[in-house]
Protein backbone atom coordinates (compact mmCIF):
# COMPACT_ATOMS: atom_id res chain seq x y z
CA UNK A 1 0.00 0.00 0.00
CA UNK A 2 3.44 2.27 0.34
CA UNK A 3 1.71 3.00 3.72
CA UNK A 4 4.29 4.39 6.85
CA UNK A 5 4.01 1.11 9.09
CA UNK A 6 2.96 -1.48 7.03
CA UNK A 7 5.88 -3.45 7.21
CA UNK A 8 6.29 -2.75 10.85
CA UNK A 9 4.78 -6.09 12.20
CA UNK A 10 2.45 -4.16 14.53
CA UNK A 11 -0.31 -5.92 16.24
CA UNK A 12 -3.80 -5.57 14.48
CA UNK A 13 -2.10 -5.55 11.16
CA UNK A 14 -3.96 -8.98 9.32
CA UNK A 15 -3.47 -8.81 5.52
CA UNK A 16 -6.56 -9.38 4.07
CA UNK A 17 -6.55 -13.27 2.17
CA UNK A 18 -5.21 -14.54 6.59
CA UNK A 19 -8.33 -12.20 7.79
CA UNK A 20 -10.69 -14.69 5.70
CA UNK A 21 -8.82 -18.25 6.86
CA UNK A 22 -8.91 -17.74 10.04
CA UNK A 23 -12.33 -16.60 9.90
CA UNK A 24 -12.71 -19.73 8.08
CA UNK A 25 -10.79 -22.33 9.59
CA UNK A 26 -12.98 -20.55 13.11
CA UNK A 27 -10.09 -18.39 14.64
CA UNK A 28 -10.77 -14.46 15.56
CA UNK A 29 -8.12 -13.02 13.24
CA UNK A 30 -7.22 -10.54 15.89
CA UNK A 31 -9.03 -11.16 19.79
CA UNK A 32 -7.95 -7.99 21.02
CA UNK A 33 -9.37 -6.06 18.17
CA UNK A 34 -13.02 -4.32 18.32
CA UNK A 35 -13.09 -1.72 15.83
CA UNK A 36 -11.81 -2.91 12.15
CA UNK A 37 -11.09 -0.81 9.06
CA UNK A 38 -10.69 -3.22 5.64
CA UNK A 39 -9.04 -1.29 2.83
CA UNK A 40 -9.93 -1.85 -0.80
CA UNK A 41 -12.67 -2.25 -3.38
CA UNK A 42 -12.72 -5.74 -4.56
CA UNK A 43 -14.49 -9.25 -3.63
CA UNK A 44 -11.87 -9.96 -0.76
CA UNK A 45 -12.44 -6.34 0.98
CA UNK A 46 -15.91 -7.05 0.36
CA UNK A 47 -15.68 -10.74 1.89
CA UNK A 48 -13.84 -8.99 4.75
CA UNK A 49 -15.93 -6.34 5.55
CA UNK A 50 -19.11 -8.58 5.67
CA UNK A 51 -17.41 -11.23 8.10
CA UNK A 52 -16.21 -9.09 10.60
CA UNK A 53 -19.55 -7.57 11.35
CA UNK A 54 -20.70 -11.61 11.75
CA UNK A 55 -17.74 -12.15 14.41
CA UNK A 56 -18.85 -8.76 16.29
CA UNK A 57 -16.44 -6.43 15.15
CA UNK A 58 -17.37 -2.94 13.90
CA UNK A 59 -16.14 -2.14 10.38
CA UNK A 60 -15.83 0.31 7.88
CA UNK A 61 -13.99 -0.15 4.12
CA UNK A 62 -12.21 2.95 3.06
CA UNK A 63 -11.63 3.20 -0.80
CA UNK A 64 -9.83 5.26 -2.58
CA UNK A 65 -11.90 5.80 -5.85
CA UNK A 66 -16.21 5.92 -6.14
CA UNK A 67 -18.32 3.15 -6.06
CA UNK A 68 -18.43 3.59 -10.01
CA UNK A 69 -14.83 2.02 -10.37
CA UNK A 70 -14.83 -0.64 -7.44
CA UNK A 71 -13.94 -3.37 -8.99
CA UNK A 72 -15.97 -6.14 -6.64
CA UNK A 73 -19.01 -7.71 -8.35
CA UNK A 74 -22.15 -5.52 -7.76
CA UNK A 75 -23.86 -8.09 -6.29
CA UNK A 76 -21.50 -8.38 -3.34
CA UNK A 77 -21.63 -4.63 -3.11
CA UNK A 78 -25.55 -4.77 -2.93
CA UNK A 79 -25.37 -7.07 -0.47
CA UNK A 80 -22.85 -5.19 1.63
CA UNK A 81 -24.73 -2.22 1.61
CA UNK A 82 -28.41 -3.57 2.77
CA UNK A 83 -26.06 -5.06 5.43
CA UNK A 84 -25.30 -1.47 6.20
CA UNK A 85 -21.35 -2.34 5.98
CA UNK A 86 -20.06 2.05 6.73
CA UNK A 87 -18.42 3.03 2.66
CA UNK A 88 -15.62 5.48 2.85
CA UNK A 89 -14.96 6.56 -0.68
CA UNK A 90 -11.98 8.97 -2.35
CA UNK A 91 -10.03 8.14 0.75
CA UNK A 92 -6.60 6.43 1.08
CA UNK A 93 -4.40 5.51 4.13
CA UNK A 94 -1.10 7.55 4.42
CA UNK A 95 0.26 6.24 7.93
CA UNK A 96 -0.64 3.22 10.39
CA UNK A 97 -0.65 4.42 14.17
CA UNK A 98 0.88 2.33 17.17
CA UNK A 99 1.35 2.33 20.84
CA UNK A 100 3.48 -0.74 22.17
CA UNK A 101 3.46 -2.22 19.01
CA UNK A 102 -0.42 -2.59 18.83
CA UNK A 103 -2.24 -1.02 15.96
CA UNK A 104 -4.65 2.22 17.68
CA UNK A 105 -5.54 4.20 14.44
CA UNK A 106 -5.24 4.92 10.74
CA UNK A 107 -4.12 8.23 9.37
CA UNK A 108 -6.09 8.84 6.13
CA UNK A 109 -6.27 11.58 3.43
CA UNK A 110 -9.21 12.34 1.06
CA UNK A 111 -9.32 12.15 -2.40
CA UNK A 112 -10.08 13.64 -5.92
CA UNK A 113 -10.66 11.94 -9.52
CA UNK A 114 -7.87 13.14 -11.84
CA UNK A 115 -7.60 11.59 -15.24
CA UNK A 116 -7.40 8.02 -16.64
CA UNK A 117 -4.28 5.69 -15.81
CA UNK A 118 -3.18 2.79 -17.20
CA UNK A 119 -6.63 0.80 -15.83
CA UNK A 120 -9.03 3.01 -17.68
CA UNK A 121 -10.27 4.61 -14.52
CA UNK A 122 -9.41 7.97 -13.20
CA UNK A 123 -6.60 8.20 -10.76
CA UNK A 124 -7.22 9.24 -7.59
CA UNK A 125 -4.89 12.53 -6.61
CA UNK A 126 -4.57 13.21 -2.66
CA UNK A 127 -6.56 16.79 -1.29
CA UNK A 128 -3.88 18.75 0.25
CA UNK A 129 -4.34 18.89 4.39
CA UNK A 130 -7.81 17.04 4.51
CA UNK A 131 -5.90 14.17 6.59
CA UNK A 132 -8.15 12.92 9.46
CA UNK A 133 -7.66 9.93 11.85
CA UNK A 134 -10.08 6.52 11.62
CA UNK A 135 -10.05 5.61 15.39
CA UNK A 136 -9.52 1.39 15.18
CA UNK A 137 -7.65 -1.48 16.61
CA UNK A 138 -7.38 -3.25 13.73
CA UNK A 139 -6.26 -2.81 9.62
CA UNK A 140 -6.98 -5.34 7.37
CA UNK A 141 -5.45 -4.33 3.65
CA UNK A 142 -7.14 -6.36 1.03
CA UNK A 143 -6.24 -4.30 -2.43
CA UNK A 144 -4.99 -7.39 -3.99
CA UNK A 145 -1.77 -9.68 -4.39
CA UNK A 146 1.11 -10.19 -6.75
CA UNK A 147 2.45 -13.08 -8.61
CA UNK A 148 5.88 -14.79 -7.60
CA UNK A 149 7.54 -15.89 -10.64
CA UNK A 150 10.85 -15.81 -8.38
CA UNK A 151 10.47 -19.85 -9.33
CA UNK A 152 11.09 -19.12 -13.01
CA UNK A 153 13.83 -17.06 -12.60
CA UNK A 154 16.78 -19.46 -14.22
CA UNK A 155 14.42 -20.09 -17.27
CA UNK A 156 15.47 -17.11 -19.38
CA UNK A 157 13.06 -18.30 -22.36
CA UNK A 158 9.89 -18.01 -20.74
CA UNK A 159 7.78 -15.03 -22.25
CA UNK A 160 6.18 -13.17 -19.51
CA UNK A 161 3.70 -10.23 -19.66
CA UNK A 162 4.01 -6.42 -18.74
CA UNK A 163 1.64 -7.33 -16.16
CA UNK A 164 4.09 -10.30 -14.53
CA UNK A 165 1.73 -13.31 -16.26
CA UNK A 166 3.35 -16.35 -17.52
CA UNK A 167 1.91 -15.76 -21.63
CA UNK A 168 0.21 -19.67 -22.24
CA UNK A 169 -1.67 -20.78 -25.17
CA UNK A 170 -4.95 -20.39 -23.78
CA UNK A 171 -6.57 -24.07 -24.63
CA UNK A 172 -3.28 -25.93 -23.35
CA UNK A 173 -1.77 -23.93 -21.15
CA UNK A 174 1.75 -24.41 -22.53
CA UNK A 175 3.92 -21.84 -22.01
CA UNK A 176 7.14 -20.60 -24.21
CA UNK A 177 9.08 -23.55 -22.58
CA UNK A 178 7.83 -27.22 -23.62
CA UNK A 179 7.02 -28.56 -20.54
CA UNK A 180 6.20 -25.79 -18.43
CA UNK A 181 2.12 -24.83 -18.25
CA UNK A 182 0.66 -22.18 -16.12
CA UNK A 183 -3.16 -21.40 -15.39
CA UNK A 184 -5.08 -19.25 -12.55
CA UNK A 185 -3.58 -16.23 -11.66
CA UNK A 186 0.00 -16.69 -13.15
CA UNK A 187 -1.40 -16.46 -16.42
CA UNK A 188 -4.66 -14.56 -16.40
CA UNK A 189 -3.72 -12.21 -13.10
CA UNK A 190 -5.81 -11.57 -9.81
CA UNK A 191 -8.95 -13.74 -10.91
CA UNK A 192 -12.12 -16.02 -9.99
CA UNK A 193 -11.27 -19.05 -7.97
CA UNK A 194 -13.86 -21.08 -10.63
CA UNK A 195 -11.37 -20.12 -13.97
CA UNK A 196 -8.61 -20.81 -12.11
CA UNK A 197 -9.81 -24.49 -11.42
CA UNK A 198 -11.16 -24.76 -15.14
CA UNK A 199 -7.64 -23.68 -16.07
CA UNK A 200 -5.57 -25.89 -13.96
CA UNK A 201 -7.64 -28.93 -14.98
CA UNK A 202 -6.75 -27.97 -18.87
CA UNK A 203 -3.68 -27.57 -17.61
CA UNK A 204 -3.58 -31.29 -16.16
CA UNK A 205 -4.91 -32.29 -19.25
CA UNK A 206 -2.33 -31.21 -21.63
CA UNK A 207 0.46 -32.06 -19.03
CA UNK A 208 -0.79 -36.01 -18.70
CA UNK A 209 -1.37 -35.96 -22.93
CA UNK A 210 2.48 -34.50 -23.53
CA UNK A 211 3.49 -37.21 -20.41
CA UNK A 212 1.66 -40.33 -22.64
CA UNK A 213 3.55 -38.37 -25.63
CA UNK A 214 0.22 -37.89 -27.25
CA UNK A 215 -0.75 -34.92 -29.34
CA UNK A 216 -1.77 -31.41 -27.81
CA UNK A 217 -4.14 -30.47 -30.51
CA UNK A 218 -7.43 -28.82 -29.99
CA UNK A 219 -10.76 -31.29 -29.63
CA UNK A 220 -14.17 -30.99 -30.68
CA UNK A 221 -14.52 -29.51 -26.83
CA UNK A 222 -11.73 -26.75 -27.27
CA UNK A 223 -13.26 -25.69 -30.41
CA UNK A 224 -16.43 -25.04 -29.08
CA UNK A 225 -15.93 -22.91 -26.09
CA UNK A 226 -13.66 -21.04 -28.42
CA UNK A 227 -16.65 -20.44 -30.80
CA UNK A 228 -18.60 -18.82 -28.04
CA UNK A 229 -15.62 -16.49 -27.39
CA UNK A 230 -14.93 -16.27 -30.91
CA UNK A 231 -18.48 -15.57 -32.09
CA UNK A 232 -20.01 -13.46 -28.96
CA UNK A 233 -23.91 -14.86 -30.21
CA UNK A 234 -24.92 -13.19 -26.82
CA UNK A 235 -26.82 -10.04 -27.19
CA UNK A 236 -29.06 -9.49 -24.07
CA UNK A 237 -31.45 -7.28 -26.26
CA UNK A 238 -32.27 -10.58 -28.99
CA UNK A 239 -36.09 -11.54 -28.61
CA UNK A 240 -35.90 -15.37 -28.80
CA UNK A 241 -39.61 -16.91 -29.37
CA UNK A 242 -38.69 -20.34 -28.66
CA UNK A 243 -38.33 -20.01 -25.07
CA UNK A 244 -40.09 -16.70 -24.86
CA UNK A 245 -39.92 -13.48 -22.59
CA UNK A 246 -39.94 -14.92 -19.09
CA UNK A 247 -38.26 -12.23 -16.05
CA UNK A 248 -35.52 -14.06 -14.30
CA UNK A 249 -36.42 -15.32 -10.79
CA UNK A 250 -34.53 -13.89 -7.81
CA UNK A 251 -33.65 -16.18 -4.96
CA UNK A 252 -34.90 -15.06 -1.33
CA UNK A 253 -32.56 -14.08 1.01
CA UNK A 254 -32.19 -13.75 4.87
CA UNK A 255 -33.03 -10.48 5.48
CA UNK A 256 -30.00 -7.74 6.23
CA UNK A 257 -30.65 -7.42 9.65
CA UNK A 258 -30.46 -11.02 10.72
CA UNK A 259 -27.81 -12.46 7.89
CA UNK A 260 -25.09 -9.84 9.34
CA UNK A 261 -24.57 -11.84 12.42
CA UNK A 262 -24.76 -14.97 11.47
CA UNK A 263 -22.55 -17.32 8.72
CA UNK A 264 -25.67 -19.42 7.78
CA UNK A 265 -26.53 -19.93 4.48
CA UNK A 266 -27.67 -16.25 3.07
CA UNK A 267 -29.83 -17.24 -0.33
CA UNK A 268 -32.77 -19.72 0.23
CA UNK A 269 -33.11 -21.83 -2.73
CA UNK A 270 -35.85 -22.25 -5.42
CA UNK A 271 -38.57 -24.96 -4.83
CA UNK A 272 -38.37 -27.90 -7.80
CA UNK A 273 -40.87 -26.34 -9.95
CA UNK A 274 -39.15 -22.93 -10.13
CA UNK A 275 -35.80 -24.33 -10.36
CA UNK A 276 -37.20 -26.05 -13.51
CA UNK A 277 -39.06 -23.29 -14.55
CA UNK A 278 -35.59 -21.17 -14.28
CA UNK A 279 -33.67 -23.61 -16.22
CA UNK A 280 -35.78 -23.60 -18.54
CA UNK A 281 -34.91 -19.94 -19.11
CA UNK A 282 -31.40 -21.07 -20.53
CA UNK A 283 -29.48 -22.73 -23.21
CA UNK A 284 -30.27 -20.14 -25.60
CA UNK A 285 -26.80 -19.93 -26.53
CA UNK A 286 -26.61 -23.74 -27.59
CA UNK A 287 -30.31 -23.32 -29.78
CA UNK A 288 -28.54 -20.58 -31.70
CA UNK A 289 -25.31 -22.62 -32.15
CA UNK A 290 -27.29 -25.50 -33.56
CA UNK A 291 -29.12 -23.44 -36.11
CA UNK A 292 -25.64 -21.99 -37.49
CA UNK A 293 -23.88 -25.20 -37.82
Amino acid sequence: MRVEGEDAGYQGFVPGVKYLLDINEGRDPYPEGKKVVVIGGGNVAIDCVRCSSRIGKEVNLIYRRTRNEMPADEVEIHDAEEEKVPFHFLTTPVRILEENGKVVGLECIRMELGEPDDSGRRRPVPIEGSEYVFDCDTVVPAIGQRIDLSLLKEFKDIKITAWNTIIVDEVTKQSSRAKIFSAGDCETGPGALITACAGGRQAARSIDRLINGLSLEYDDNDYFDLLFKTVKIYDPDEKVGIIGDRKRKHLDMLPADTRKLTFDEVEEGFPTAEAIAEADRCLRCYRVAMIAV
